[in-house]
């Protein structure tokens, strides 16, 4: 799957201020709205601007959030027809996993992580309760709203320096084994939900979205190359977010909750630049560290708040790379002489 480059400060020396703004603003209008999912507002505006390069292009600014909102409607029809019938359910949304990764075969574009993510999030929100389903897709639909205000608004008063758009470079998959690969991830996606239904509840149902990038990836090497990068995200994300939570234990003020996040995001963000590991490390660390402040501050336990996360994202990760390695294994290289 297509993974944004490494930003260039030649292009745009404001990209770690402007990405260290919008999850503290995000903090501010959770709390402003008074939201039971406040975390949703700086994961999502974090989340869906990070990819962007380069010069303002509207198009993109805009597509991400816009597209991510019609994606969680589509996905809520058929849970809303078949919330009452979870076999059929659970048969349709596998249906709809493998569709997303057979796209990401073809294409090695994204949008395929656009159906597996809002399908994955609308049918376990809506296998436990239809209620809780529809007002997470009102939250999310409401954080995304602000990412479509406030990212263009960031652009202008923190404008790039180039005048180059960027020109997303799609690899797409080898040819032979998309299907068996799609059918796969599939199958592994399926049951990982499953899981994450019995064990996930309102206030952390973002934590679905940890394991499920590491099946995004064609070969064995990138499963375990992603696997690798997802435990060391996960170490870095719930370290620092200890830290933060544990200033606010000595002062908990908000003040001090805006400060560290802008902080410790500007920061990781500068680390996308300049760090030695790959710019996705640094991305998916921030992801998780305002994930777990979000899920802490609304939970009586802070640290089994990190300890969920993080151990759910390096367990499901490890379990999904095991299984998609052993059956590429088994069964891709027998599909090769007939390219299915």
């Amino acid at each position: 799957m297509f993974i944004a480059p490494r930003p260039e400060i030649a292009d745009d020396p404001l990209f770690a201020v402007r990405l260290a703004l919008l999850p503290t603003l995000g903090f501010c209008i959770g709390m402003i709205l008074q939201s039971p999912m406040a975390m949703l507002f700086p994961i999502m505006m974090f989340s869906l601007t990070a990819g962007n390069r380069k010069a303002f292009d509207i198009r993109r600014v805009l597509g991400a959030p816009v597209a991510f909102s019609a994606m969680l409607w589509l996905m809520s029809v058929p849970v809303a027809l078949l919330n009452q019938m979870p076999a059929t359910l659970i048969t349709v949304m596998a249906a709809v996993y493998f569709f997303g990764f057979y796209l990401i075969q073809v294409t090695g574009s994204a949008m395929g992580m656009l159906f597996i993510v809002s399908a994955a999030l609308m049918s376990i929100m809506g296998l436990g309760s239809y209620d809780a389903m529809t007002y997470m897709r009102s939250e999310m639909t409401k954080a995304v709203l602000c990412v479509a205000i406030f990212a263009p608004l960031l652009y202008f008063l923190l404008p790039v320096k180039t005048t180059v758009m960027n020109v997303d470079e799609y690899v797409p998959s080898e040819q032979h084994g998309r299907v068996t690969r799609a059918l796969i991830r599939a199958g592994i996606m399926t049951v990982f939900s499953l899981y994450l239904y019995t064990i996930l509840d309102f206030g952390n149902v973002m934590l679905a979205v940890a394991g499920m990038f590491v099946l995004v990836f064609s070969t064995r090497d990138e499963v375990w190359r992603e696997l690798g990068q997802r435990s060391f995200s996960a170490t870095l994300g719930g370290t620092l977010s200890l830290l933060v939570l544990g200033a606010l234990t000595l002062s908990g003020h908000l003040v001090v909750l805006l400060s560290l996040t802008f902080l410790i995001v500007l920061w990781l963000a500068n680390k996308m630049i300049v760090g030695r590991f790959n710019p996705m490390v640094y991305q998916d660390a921030a992801s998780i560290m305002i994930s777990l402040i979000g899920s802490a501050l609304a939970s009586s336990d802070p640290t089994f708040a990190f300890l969920q996360r993080a151990g759910l994202t390096l367990i499901g990760a490890t379990i999904a790379a095991i299984s998609v390695n052993l059956l590429d294994t088994l069964l891709v290289s027998r599909h090769r002489e007939i390219g299915i």
